[in-house]
């Protein structure tokens, strides 16, 4: 198995693990908590954000005595959600339109990438992505990945390459 379809399966695996333990339906316990906190924290959230998700939803969940997994799914997904800065624009409103994405590894960077992109194929919008983060492990293949399943092309260099050179080519 390629690099690439290991990643794949990575990704799937993932999203397969944190949604699993709200179809189980099963009671809101000490294991639940435990459950939720490690699938978080080996998704693309990264550990910090994971865990202080998971400690909002403790308290919403003792708050407003929700006693079972499936209650708590929008809750999570809200939380999720408004960890998000949002623009006072729509960035996309205007094309050509540039967006770039910085933060710190694990913050979500590629997945909304990823999401965006073919959120806005399928609005029929010519859509390029460019990866250029030549230097983090994996980063090329990753994007290569969400690029793939967003049906867009992706512009990047090999590891170690010059990310200056893709952002001029984008």
């Amino acid at each position: 198995m390629g690099l690439r379809d290991r990643l794949r399966s990575g990704l799937q695996r993932s999203r397969e693990a944190i949604n699993e333990i709200f179809y189980m339906g099963g009671d809101v316990d000490e294991d639940f908590w435990e459950d939720l906190e490690d699938r978080l924290v080996l998704s693309d959230i990264g550990p910090e954000l994971a865990l202080s998700i998971s400690d909002e939803l403790r308290e919403k969940a003792a708050r407003e005595n929700l006693t079972k997994a499936p209650q708590l799914k929008q809750a999570l997904s809200a939380a999720i959600a408004k960890t998000f800065a949002t623009s006072e624009q729509d960035p996309f409103t205007e094309t050509p339109a540039c967006v770039v994405f910085v933060g710190i590894n694990g913050a979500g960077k590629t997945t909304t990438v990823g999401k965006l992109a073919n959120a806005a194929q399928d609005e029929g919008k010519t859509v390029l992505i460019g990866g250029a983060d030549t230097f983090r492990a994996a980063a090329i293949e990753q994007l290569d990945v969400w690029a793939e399943r967003a049906g867009v092309p992706l512009i990047t260099r090999e590891r170690g390459g010059d990310p200056a050179s893709v952002c001029y080519d984008v």
